[in-house]
């Protein structure tokens, strides 16, 4: 068996699947030397500075060996031990540099290398009249040198050397173990019987697929023994991820998961260029004293350099939570000049980044906090994670910091730690909300932000190196003036004689001023707040310009005490009483109204003068001594007058 496995090496790839570990651990490792690796420089491919790693198989403890053994069936190991007994020549048929696998490039381009080495060193240590001996044994210790984990003699040299000779360079290619590609043991048209159950997003078991592909099978007459499960198992790990995740999690997961990023360049970007924010739940219990509790991270990064501008730990994402974080950030690094975000109710509040697809036409809004800092707002794709790098930085809060945690819950029902039942019980045993917060800082100032990072465009150096090295410009803004700049806004909303109000919280907050009663009832205005500081409140017209400052009006319970009322009662009369002296404070002056009439009347008769007409004319009231002129003034007949006058009281008396 150890013939066998000895010839096996596994990729980063290969060795982080049999160890359940991230293929970024595995490379720290190998990068460190943790772990026995053969390492292979290329000019394209692999991690930083171009570097491939491969793991023999026999270096690994016995226990994951025996896994790898398990995975792997008889028949397979079988082939494996055939290849490695089998000559050279059988192998390398048909054998051209364009069906040569990435890692068998690396492999052949490797060994040219060496072989070239050796005989340009052989001829000048000859020069010098050294032994060939004495120059191959030197040869190979700076070999060992520059590759410590390489399996490497003077004997290898000479096979090399010969089997080049021979059958030329595609013979340096070490083909034990790959020229069947691990797909022996099943029969013809089972393994697509198998797919067609697999791949469903029912996402049967392989147990149950095989199953039903031997009934299948029957019914097709492929009258042929299946092999065991752990093949069927082997074999799953051949199907291309892209199809696997796309026909038994969906086309999102595809997306997110198995199709290539799109890889943006950012040697074009610099420090404070774009900040990118999102929430992400700590798997972890907390308690707040009395009771357990789940707690949530509002960050923002900076997406040129990966650092963690601002944070907040809150027990629930809110618009508020988000301007606490970029206050932060503001405060220590400046304002970014462009901000992106999902589609979130608290960042598209109307009075933060704006309402989006949310805004209704008919309704007015204040400006906002984004619009005030000189900020860009964008929001992501829906359902794009691949759009927001700070979905990874997540991830690594939770490997690094979450897990450290014996209140650790997990992400899922599988991750659940057995121990969590017994952790919980005792609330005093729970990490208190203040304490986290405070291992949250530390965490992502002392070590996410100081750490090295591998990530695209990192180049190794920790984010804080980054920052420091990508910065050009710093927008700063003074704490009095970014204290303005981030107040939350209310919409529109007219001065009552009771002021003006703030809904917080489900609680009406009134706040007033003198001005405000006295100038200001009816008017349309936005009001700005602190959330931190609710004693007062910024109160702007309806064309965003600043009028007043209004202060907290205190509210009176029904169990209010006879002090308390009558200090209420002395406020409505102090308010009064600036009412009444209005006139007197604006030294209001002038002339008595009758006074001021009078006056006019005497200035319009000065004006005209007196009536003086050529011609006067007086008329007489009619009486029984003159009837007849009265008579023929009026153009009737004569009257009595007496008889008129005794009809006239007749009718009276009725």
């Amino acid at each position: 068996m150890e013939g066998i496995l000895a010839g096996i090496k596994l990729t980063v790839a290969e060795y982080s699947k049999l160890r359940g570990c991230s293929e970024r651990y595995v490379q720290s490792l190998c990068q460190k030397r943790k772990i026995e690796v053969e390492e292979v420089n290329l000019k394209s491919r692999g991690g930083v500075s171009g570097i491939s790693y491969l793991i023999p198989l026999t270096s690994l403890p016995d226990k994951e060996i025996k896994r790898w053994i398990r995975k792997h069936s008889k028949e397979e190991l079988l082939v494996a031990s055939k290849a490695i007994s089998e000559p050279e020549e059988n192998k390398i048929i048909d054998l051209t540099y364009e069906t040569l696998t990435a890692d068998q490039r690396e492999e052949l381009g490797l060994k040219k290398r060496i072989l070239e080495g050796w005989h340009k060193y052989r001829l000048e240590e000859k020069a010098k009249g050294v032994s060939l001996a004495e120059a191959d044994s030197t040869y190979i210790r700076i070999i060992h040198l520059q590759y410590p984990d390489m399996a490497f003699s003077r004997a290898t040299l000479n096979k090399w050397n010969k089997a080049m000779a021979d059958k030329g360079e595609m013979a340096l290619i070490d083909m034990r173990g790959r020229h069947n590609n691990h797909k022996t043991g099943m029969p013809d048209g089972v393994f697509d019987i198998f797919q067609y159950y697999y791949l469903d997003q029912s996402r049967k078991s392989i147990s149950m697929c095989v199953a039903l592909t031997k009934m299948e099978a029957k019914k097709q007459g492929i009258d042929t023994e299946l092999p065991s499960v752990r093949t069927f198992v082997n074999w799953v790990s051949k199907i291309p991820d892209p199809v696997l995740m796309y026909f038994r999690y969906g086309e999102k997961a595809m997306k997110d998961k198995a199709l290539p990023y799109v890889h943006r360049e950012y040697d074009d970007l610099y420090a404070n260029d774009i900040w990118v924010s999102d929430n992400h739940t700590f798997d972890i219990m907390i308690t707040d004293g009395e009771k357990q509790m789940r707690v949530y991270l509002t960050a923002f990064l900076d997406i040129r350099s990966r650092k963690i501008m601002g944070h907040y730990v809150t027990t629930a994402p809110s618009a508020d939570a988000t301007l606490y974080a970029l206050r932060q950030g503001i405060e220590k690094y400046g304002v970014p000049k462009r901000i992106l975000t999902d589609n979130g109710r608290e960042f598209l509040t109307f009075d933060i980044g704006g309402r989006g697809f949310r805004k209704k036409g008919s309704e007015q809004d204040p400006e906002t906090i984004m619009e005030r800092l000189g900020i860009d707002f964008h929001t992501a794709l829906v359902k794009n994670a691949r759009a927001k790098i700070i979905e990874r930085t997540f991830r690594t809060v939770k490997e690094e910091f979450s897990k450290l945690f014996l209140s650790y819950t997990g992400g899922n029902v599988l991750e659940k730690p057995e121990r969590l039942k017994t952790v919980v019980k005792d609330v005093n045993k729970l990490t208190s909300l203040e304490d986290f917060r405070d291992y949250v800082s530390q965490y992502i100032e002392n070590v996410y932000n100081a750490r090295e990072n591998n990530g695209y465009g990192m180049r190794g150096r920790s984010p804080n190196e980054v920052y420091r090295t990508t910065l050009v410009e710093v927008r700063k803004a003074s704490k009095e003036v970014l204290d303005i700049m981030l107040l939350r806004s209310t919409r529109l909303q007219k001065v009552t004689r009771a002021g003006v109000k703030l809904k917080f919280y489900d609680k009406e907050i009134f706040f007033i001023s003198d001005e405000m009663i006295l100038n200001h009832q009816g008017e349309q205005v936005f009001v700005r707040y602190n959330p931190e500081n609710l004693a007062e409140v910024r109160v702007y017209d309806s064309e965003d310009r600043y009028i007043l400052t209004a202060k907290q009006v205190e509210e009176l319970s029904y169990f209010a005490t006879k002090e308390d009322v009558s200090k209420a009662m002395k406020e409505q009369r102090r308010l009064a009483s600036v009412v009444k002296a209005y006139k007197k404070d604006k030294n209001l002056k002038g002339t008595d109204a009758l006074d001021l009439v009078l006056e006019a009347a005497s200035d319009v008769l000065d004006r005209d003068g007196e009536l003086n007409p050529d011609v006067i004319k007086i008329l007489r009231n009619p009486d029984k001594e003159n009837c007849e002129s009265m008579a023929t003034a009026v153009g009737a007949e004569e009257l009595d007058w007496g008889k008129a006058n005794e009809k006239i009281k007749r009718l009276e008396r009725k």
